[in-house]
């Protein structure tokens, strides 16, 4: 089972960017599929670097869970 709860939109991943779950697995929707993506469209882990590792395993997870 994994470590991530069901996606919540307003679920801050980036505080630096404000980016949420919902707006990654959006991204993930529609192609965008890798950090250096996320980051651009969003300003994620473009601050402190704190984020790298929740959206690395938010990636993981909607990539593997729902076949994108």
């Amino acid at each position: 089972m994994n470590n991530i709860n069901p996606v919540k939109k307003q679920d801050v991943i980036c505080h630096c960017s404000g980016t949420t779950k919902g707006q990654i697995k959006e991204l993930i929707d529609n192609g965008i599929n890798d950090l250096d993506g996320i980051s651009r469209m969003t300003g994620a882990c473009s601050g402190c670097g704190a984020c790298d590792a929740s959206i690395l395993e938010l990636l993981t997870e909607y990539t593997t869970d729902y076949g994108v």
